[in-house]
């Protein structure tokens, strides 16, 4: 028991577990975006957007405006705030109609409530204009980046995530992360895996780590990847290709504090995992836990002050939380006999993945143990770690209409895959 605890890679709900939430909806979407939807019960209605082509102006390149318009368009769908109309819908002739004067009633007769428009102008450096509004009023909508000068064909995904940022901070007081990136364990060959690196989106999908060895459990702090590495024969902790432990402990996943100053490890250096103190370069502090349970998988709260992790002290994998540190644990999971890979959000909320048979399920548990499920019959699902702002989660998958890197919004109800593939695992969302 203690090497699957340690290793926490292949895991999944109980029956007791199982019967905490709603099973999923009807998948939905497939339009412009190329994105899939699922809908689970209970889902709020989406605010219905026109998102026109993008015009090209003074000699800007087509290619450019075309991606420009794809970026648009999937930000808002992963949004999981708005609906995308269909492009085929739109009465507006987006090669006539102007940025500044968008005909509202075109648009009102469709069922949009907001409208984004913009133009990419000149042949590059490009002048990038955005705008947002509101169908309903047919006003603008203020934006907080939705103007950029000079920007290069590279810069300009950059630029329209930004933007839509803005677009999420004017409409719910909250900015997007829509420019953030999600890190993940990748089998290469047998006995091999690699940290990749992805963006939200799905898009800039490459390999950060490719050794020849084993690279797993992948963190984010100190503005790069954290993750523990057997290329040296044992499990050790590097920071990009630099190594950080400084002992002959097995080390596995870390956790960095939210103001960067110290690290939480499980490292065992014998037949049991405790949790240790370390500092920014690697020195171990303290042991944290110091039991005859194994502890891993830490966790930071969002003020630093307290860690979440897996132990078996109750007997199997169970949630526990405790004070930055060291002292009394307290267990919050009762029900599942293989709770795991603990995530805590912003929004107060301690993501988990729950195992049985083989099979896995992705719950939220709040530091008073109450438990929502967001996945049920839907494959295998793991690994869930929350974005920067608290409204999504990202998780592996296997179903059988598609396995690889998924999105959810905080409670379940939407979700959608963003990077297809099998051999994924341990995402990380860059905070």
């Amino acid at each position: 028991m203690r090497h699957l605890l340690i290793l926490a890679l292949a895991l999944v709900a109980s029956p007791a577990l199982a019967a905490a939430g709603p099973p999923p909806g009807a998948v939905v979407g497939g339009g412009d975006d190329g994105l899939q939807v699922i809908v689970g019960p209970g889902g709020t209605s989406l605010e219905g957007l026109a998102v026109p082509d993008v015009r090209c102006v003074d000699g800007a390149d087509a290619d450019a405006c075309q991606m420009v318009t794809s970026v648009l368009r999937r930000d808002m769908t992963l949004s999981f705030f708005f609906q995308v109309l269909p492009s085929r819908s739109y009465l507006a002739d987006p090669e006539t109609e102007k940025l500044e004067t968008p005909s509202f009633p075109d648009w009102r007769n469709i069922g949009a409530a907001y409208l984004i428009k913009a133009e990419i102008r000149g042949a590059g450096p490009y002048d990038a204009e955005f705008r947002l509004y509101n169908v309903t009023s047919g006003a603008a909508v203020a934006v907080d980046e939705q103007s950029f000068k000079g920007v290069g064909k590279g810069q300009l995904r950059s630029a329209t995530h930004r933007f839509c940022n803005g677009v999420m901070k004017a409409r719910t007081g909250k900015a997007g992360v829509f420019d953030t990136r999600i890190a993940y364990a990748k089998k290469i060959a047998p006995g091999v895996k690699g940290i990749g690196i992805v963006d939200m989106d799905g898009f800039n999908r490459n390999m950060l780590i490719s050794n020849g060895s084993i690279n797993m459990l992948p963190s984010w702090g100190f503005g790069g990847v954290l993750y523990t590495s057997f290329l040296d024969g044992h499990p050790e902790l590097f920071f990009g290709k630099r190594k950080l432990s400084r002992d002959r402990g097995h080390y596995r996943r870390v956790a960095v504090s939210p103001d960067g100053a110290r690290m939480v490890a499980s490292i065992s250096y014998g037949d049991q995992s405790d949790l240790y103190l370390l500092s920014k370069d690697g020195e171990v502090v303290k042991n944290l836990t110091n039991t005859a349970y194994d502890e891993v998988s830490p966790t930071f709260s969002p003020d630093g002050s307290k860690i979440a992790f897996v132990s078996s002290a109750a007997g199997s994998p169970q949630i526990y939380v405790m004070s930055v540190d060291g002292g009394a644990a307290a267990r919050l999971t009762f029900a599942g006999d293989y709770n795991y890979a603990p995530d805590w959000g912003s929004n107060g909320l301690i993501a988990f993945a729950s195992m049985e048979n083989s099979s896995s399920d992705i719950f939220t548990v709040t530091e008073g143990g109450q438990i929502a499920r967001l996945t049920q019959n839907q494959g295998s699902n793991k690994d869930p770690s929350w974005s920067p702002d608290g409204r999504y989660l990202s998780f592996v998958s296997e179903r059988p209409d598609g396995s690889g890197i998924y999105l959810m919004s905080a409670d379940g109800r939407y979700q959608t895959m963003i990077a297809s593939g099998g051999g994924v695992s341990n995402v990380a969302w860059e905070k």
